[in-house]
């Protein structure tokens, strides 16, 4: 009861802690002889036959050594070390673009969601087809079938025009329906631009599902005891989805300050949805394979057609989908060992096989750049000489270091790498003016030792003998300014 009491006060009624340590700061610098005491510790450990546990082996050091480090600073230097394995997620995660939009009408989101009506004890399934605009939110159409069809689709979609006008741009997910050929025509015919969501991208259509959510949170179980026909079950539930939609349509979403009724008829110029039209189309445009994309497509198809392999069109669908998410360095090297595995073993020939094959590679290669990045930081040999060479007495200064640098400002385009180079060019230029009593003679070598550079062109050369001269006239107006007494 006493250390229940303790616990007690040590928090408030909210359950957070009353007093938080702040421990910024204070953990311990990485040192050449802390990664030595780390290394001799784990491989004491090793030659003892122990298994290297993170957590406690961290707990140890700071209770034996006093070294108070994270445990995943401790596993890089181990990593750089040889003395642990490197291990990586096996999930990667791939980029998606929200749809942002700005004007009402301009983008509208489709989807279906399947609504039970009960009778008795007899359930009547349907298929509710929805069409909100996705700035709005506005409830404009809706449709009421068996299943998801392409004529549903149509059918909302002109019911949404004849009330609100034509949209910009609709966006809907990758359901057989929404993808037909007439549904396609329907809106090249009207100048509709298409947004699929895409797969492997559950915000993307985001806007009718939440529409759904409120709905079916709103309607709950439609249940009547009544034996009638199915026709009654489907008036029933087009009388509830219409109330639903004049109400939703009269209430403000989240910060918004008119509701989706009025939004939907403030005026909008040709202007506006020009810039509309345009956006879409970039981020379609965005969303379209890269050359490199196209080259892992390509190699899957490849492997399909030369090894005669049999996959159903949804599987080859998913491997589509999945093979760039993969390195094509990898991809390469599972070509290798896929071949091998199937001539030992005929029924490995399939993409289930090919693609366990992949996933192991990638995942070895991951964990190989993971231990070569622990390696090039925090490996004790490096950590060593990079120590000594920064006691060693620095070589003096020459016009070749600075032409180094200038190379670097000139050539490079990443922008800190070229301000670091400028700035490192500045430094050992005013260095090299303070031991040179003629400036003319050190103009004259650096104009020889630039002409003698073969690998860079005109302009770079032009570019880099005015940063030079850029140099010289600063620290000259610097050396002419009297301090004020």
């Amino acid at each position: 009861m006493s250390t229940l009491g303790i616990w007690d006060k040590g928090f408030d009624e909210n359950f957070k802690p009353l007093v938080v340590p702040d421990n910024r700061g204070k953990a311990a610098k990485v040192t050449v002889e802390v990664v030595r005491c780390i290394v001799g510790k784990a491989k004491a450990d090793k030659d003892q036959r122990k298994r290297i546990r993170l957590k406690q082996f961290t707990a140890d050091l700071k209770s034996t050594a006093g070294i108070d480090l994270g445990a995943k600073t401790v596993e890089q230097i181990l990593i750089a070390n040889d003395l642990y394995k490197a291990r990586t997620r096996k999930k990667r995660p791939r980029f998606y673009q929200s749809l942002c939009r700005k004007i009402p009408n301009g983008l509208v989101s489709l989807d279906g969601s399947e609504f039970i009506v009960w009778l008795g004890q007899e359930p009547y399934r349907f298929n509710v087809e929805l069409a909100v605009d996705v700035v709005s939110f506005a409830h404009t159409a809706f449709s009421i079938a068996e299943t998801e069809t392409a004529e549903q689709v149509i059918k909302v979609l002109d019911s949404h025009r004849k009330s609100w006008g034509l949209p910009i741009g609709v966006l809907y997910d990758q359901g057989s329906a929404n993808i037909s050929a007439q549904v396609q025509r329907y809106l090249n015919d009207l100048s509709i631009e298409a947004v699929p969501a895409g797969p492997g991208n559950p915000k993307g259509n985001g806007t009718d599902e939440g529409a759904f959510s409120q709905m079916k949170k709103a309607l709950g179980t439609i249940r009547l005891d009544i034996s009638s026909p199915k026709a009654l079950a489907r008036s029933v539930l087009d009388a509830l989805v219409s109330v639903y939609v004049y109400m939703r349509n009269r209430l403000r979403a989240g910060g918004a300050k008119v509701c989706p009724a009025v939004h939907m008829a403030v005026p909008v110029t040709d202007e506006q949805r020009n810039l509309e039209r345009q956006g879409l189309r970039n981020h379609i445009a965005a969303k379209a394979a890269s050359e490199e994309d196209q080259l892992k497509l390509a190699r899957l198809h490849w492997v399909i057609r030369h090894h005669g392999l049999e996959v159903a069109p949804d599987a080859l669908t998913r491997a589509q989908r999945s093979i760039k998410a993969y390195e094509l360095e990898a991809i390469r090297q599972t070509e290798a060992a896929f071949l091998k595995a199937i001539s030992r073993k005929a029924d490995r020939r399939n993409l289930a096989y090919f693609f366990g094959i992949l996933r192991n590679i990638q995942q070895q290669r991951d964990a190989e750049t993971k231990a070569q990045y622990c390696r090039e930081r925090y490996n004790y040999q490096v950590m060593l000489d990079l120590e000594r060479q920064k006691n060693e007495q620095p070589p003096p200064l020459s016009i070749n270091n600075v032409i180094e640098m200038l190379e670097k400002a000139v050539t490079v385009k990443a922008r800190f790498i070229k301000a670091l180079a400028i700035r490192k060019a500045r430094e050992w230029t005013h260095e090299l003016m303070g031991s040179c009593q003629y400036l003319g003679s050190l103009r004259k070598k650096m104009e020889d030792a630039l002409g003698n550079v073969k690998h860079l062109t005109i302009e770079q050369k032009q570019k880099a003998w005015e940063l030079f001269c850029q140099f010289l006239e600063t620290n000259n107006q610097e050396s002419r300014v009297t301090p004020s007494l």
